[in-house]
């Protein structure tokens, strides 16, 4: 007869610890190695997605670059610039080169995918008016023009550019070292050039006046006068922007010149009619809007370009200019003026200039 004998099952778990700990380590091991994956994964995402960027960009400047030779031909050629309102639109065939050749590189997938075109825009916008005239046609569209609103902005001043403004028009004019408001003082001329002109029409329908930026919220509304030449307006200025709005205009067309003292500012000229519309200003600008694609990446670009081929003042802002003293000196034909002249003794020629004595 055999004997069983019952033994203890000793079972040892110092083993399962050990399992316990390599699973989390690797499990950590793994979220870091993921982790680190994913951050790398994302940064060459966003080095593509730059990449991509910068070949969209310069895509729709290509496109803005293309839009720029088919305006320069048209102004050379003295025909019209024609809208072209949506991207399929070719403008009346004027832009038929530009939707045929907006493929740039068909194998990376560049190319500029939308280009549109306006030149007669609802604001003109001139970045930099300084002390050399700026000429701006006001031209309508369509109907006529009521009010001309112009706004400007600071572009060396601080913060608070309206601080430092005079608080009237009386002694507005001071050293530049002592101007101490952010904005400059508009100076412009406006002339209607919409009917037929002559030297005289031209001489009494023309207003000159200066724009003094005041620190305050009241609207600056002048009336359109022939008269009070160089008068001083106030202009209404924020630490955001001045503007002022010169009304009682009743043509189509206007021509001004516009230049800045003491500061130099960016300028948007609008313009309403009678009932307030906004009025759509061609002749001045083409307003180009072009979107540039490079696989699933876009870029908007919108550039503005003059359509009268300059803005600038052709002709000198001053009959003379110098920084240091002007002696005019003149000569006439003996006896020219019957009677001893200005400078001629009663002998004839010889007399003395007293201008430069």
């Amino acid at each position: 007869m055999s004997t069983t004998v019952n033994r203890p099952i000793h079972t040892k778990e110092s083993g399962m610890v050990a399992i316990m700990v390599t699973i989390i380590l690797m499990i950590v091991i793994s979220l870091i190695v993921l982790g680190f994956a994913q951050v790398a994964r994302r940064d060459q995402r966003q080095s593509l997605d730059r990449q991509l960027s910068t070949q969209a960009f310069y895509a729709a400047e290509a496109g803005v670059n293309d839009a720029l030779e088919v305006i320069k031909t048209a102004i050379s050629t003295n025909t019209p610039v024609n809208a072209k309102t949506t991207c399929a639109d070719n403008g009346s065939g004027q832009y038929n080169s530009l939707n045929a050749g907006s493929i740039l590189d068909a194998g990376a997938d560049v190319a500029y995918t939308c280009l549109m075109i306006d030149p007669a825009p609802l604001t003109l916008v001139y970045s930099d008016i300084g002390t050399t005239g700026t000429v701006v046609p006001v031209v309508a569209n369509s109907g006529t023009i009521a009010t001309i609103k112009l706004t400007w902005q600071s572009k060396t001043g601080g913060a608070t550019p309206a601080s430092g403004c005079p608080g009237s028009t009386t002694n507005a004019f001071v050293p530049t070292t002592s101007w101490t408001c952010g904005y400059g003082v508009l100076r412009f001329d406006i002339v209607p050039t919409g009917a037929a002109m002559t030297h005289s029409s031209l001489m009494s329908s023309t207003m000159a006046a200066f724009l003094v930026p005041i620190n305050t919220a009241v609207p600056a509304n002048i009336a359109y006068s022939t008269t009070g030449a160089g008068d001083l307006s106030p202009a209404s200025c924020s630490n955001t922007n001045c503007t002022a709005s010169i009304t009682g205009l009743g043509g189509s067309a206007y021509y001004m010149r516009i230049n800045s003292i003491y500061r130099d500012v960016s300028l948007q000229v609008s313009a309403t009619n009678a009932v307030g519309n906004p009025v759509e200003l061609r002749d001045a600008q083409a307003l180009i809007d072009a979107t540039g694609k490079a696989q699933d990446v876009l870029r908007r670009v919108q550039v503005r370009t003059p359509i009268t081929g300059t803005s600038t003042n052709l002709t000198s802002d001053y009959a003379l200019e110098s920084n240091d003293a002007i002696c005019k000196r003149f000569s006439v034909m003996d006896g020219s003026g019957g009677s001893p002249g200005f400078f001629q003794s009663s002998a004839g020629v010889g007399g003395t200039n007293p201008l430069c004595q």
